[in-house]
This record gives C-alpha cells, structure tokens and sequence, in this order.
C-alpha cells in the first residue's frame, strides 16, 4: 500500500498531465455571457483583439456590431464570424477565436484546500479535469469529494428543465470556506469517491455543472491501539485493509495477540466490537485494538 507522500507525489505528477488532457477538450465549452474572446483578423489590427460577452449572450464586433456569441463553441462561433465578415466586409477573411477568459460557467469550490472559491468550468467538466485544474490539493483534503447540485425545476412552457442557480460569490469566507455547503430543498447531494474519481471511473468521475458547490471534507482517521510498536491515530486510506493498518504502526508487538485484534466500530450511534479479518477493509474513524496475550 502506497504511503501518504507516496501517492501525494503519484497525484502530484497525475495533475498535470490531467489538465493537458483537459485543454484538448476546451472546443467543447459553450460560450457565455461574461466570457471574454481572443479574436485576432489577420490584417485587420481594428478587428483583433479581446471582446467580451455581455449580459445578454451579444458580442459588440467592429463593422457588425452586437452579434451572438451565447450557446456557440468558440470554433462555431469563428466559423460565424468568418461568414459574417465575408459578407461584404472583409475578403477572404482569416481568423481565429478562442476564449481567452471563462467567466459563465462557474462553480464553488470549499473545504479543507489551499484555494477555495469560484472556479470557471471549461471544455473537460469531469472531475478528473477538474482536479487538474485545481492543483495541489494540499495535506488537509480527505477521501470523499461531496458535489451539491442546485435544485431542477420544470418550466410550465414544456422547455428542457433548469438549474435554479444561485449567485457564485466572487470569493469566500476563509472561516466559511472550512465548512460544508448549506443544502437547500431540491438540491442533490452525490458523495464521490477522489480515488475512483482519478482513476476515471465513471460513476465517480462524473460531469460538473454550473452552480455545482464542491465540498472537499477534512481526512478522516484510524485509531491504533494495544501492543503495537506506534499506537496513535493515521490518516484514512481508502481500501486500507486490517493488516496494512498495523503495518503502519510498525506491526503487532511482541506480546500482542494477533489472532485477537478486534475493531471498535461506532454503528448508528453506538459503539460495537467487530472480529475482523487481517484482510477485512477499516472504515474512517475505526478503532483498531491490539490485546496482550495471555502467557
């Protein structure tokens, strides 16, 4: 089983190469109000340079004026834009568009990182991109990623069905950001696995939504106790196993009886005994004891 450092390092150097992936998927963003687009015109310095998108999903162009830019990918929207400026305006027209700032499509990050606050959505909207996008998680982040998800509503006009999105704050609370979102009736709450997450597993690694809150909670631990040669509480690892617990604490003394290691598991409230297996998996916060033997 690989150490904390270890799989540090290993998530240290995943990253990124997850956030290259993800730039190959950026034509895949929809462009939105606030955005701000590179486009450059070759020979026409007056057509180039960085515009953004207002309010109402319109790009103010030289020589077009408002045009759409809302619900386009910036290659869709080039194309457009070459159409347009060949209609009389420019001849031949050679350009490029891309999105120098993405500002629509947020979400809110919080938790025991280095960087909490609002994030931009981009093309990749897996949380395996993501995490690239993120960086370093830090020491602090636990096993679980928790995604809130704004409640849907039904538009009575028989239109596709939306997420009622509230306001992503421009930054956060530094106390605030510590704690767990505030879950309002009709949101969904889905608790993700970082392990599976990063290794691309698809009911883990799912798709990021706009006014998505990400919650990442503290690391959980395991208690060691009992003839052991380093009892104390150890970071959980998900999928440690019994015996790569006592591993940890340096193995089981040499008056401990490993044949009666038992786990104290607290199970709806109350604290219960467990006779486990050396191969039995622990659970965050369990209390692995070690006896003495008898003779």
């Amino acid at each position: 089983m690989r150490s904390p450092r270890s799989l540090s390092l290993v998530l240290s150097l995943l990253i990124p190469f997850l956030a290259g992936r993800s730039a190959v998927a950026e034509d895949n963003y929809e462009v939105g109000p606030e955005d701000i687009l590179a486009i450059s015109v070759l020979a026409q310095p007056d057509m180039t340079g960085d515009f953004t998108v207002d309010r109402d999903g319109m790009l103010t162009f030289p020589a077009l004026g408002k045009i759409k830019a809302s619900g386009m990918t910036a290659t869709e929207f080039e194309r457009n834009l070459t159409k347009l400026l060949a209609d009389g305006y420019v001849k031949r027209p050679q350009l490029s568009v891309t999105v120098k700032d993405y500002r629509s499509q947020r979400v809110l990050v919080t938790g025991a990182i280095p960087r909490p606050g609002p994030y931009a959505l981009k093309g990749d909207r897996s949380v395996r991109a993501f995490l690239g996008d993120l960086g370093n998680l830090g020491p602090d982040a636990g096993h679980e990623i928790i995604v809130t998800r704004p409640p849907v509503v039904l538009p009575v006009d028989g239109s596709e069905p939306r997420p009622v999105l509230g306001e992503i704050p421009t930054d956060v609370d530094p106390g605030m950001a510590q704690q767990p979102p505030v879950v309002v009736p009709g949101a969904h709450v889905l608790t993700l696995s970082l392990q599976k997450a990063m290794a691309g597993d698809p009911e883990h690694n799912i798709l990021l939504q706009a006014g998505d809150t990400i919650f990442f909670p503290k690391a959980r631990q395991i208690y060691i106790s009992g003839q052991v040669a380093r009892a104390g509480p150890y970071r959980y690892q998900e999928g440690m196993t019994i015996l790569q617990a006592l591993t940890l604490a340096g193995g089981v003394g040499p008056r401990g009886a490993a044949g009666r290691v038992k786990i104290v598991r607290i199970v709806d409230g109350e604290k219960k005994e467990i006779k486990p297996k050396s191969t039995d998996v622990v659970e965050p916060e369990d209390t692995i004891v070690v006896p003495e033997r008898f003779f």
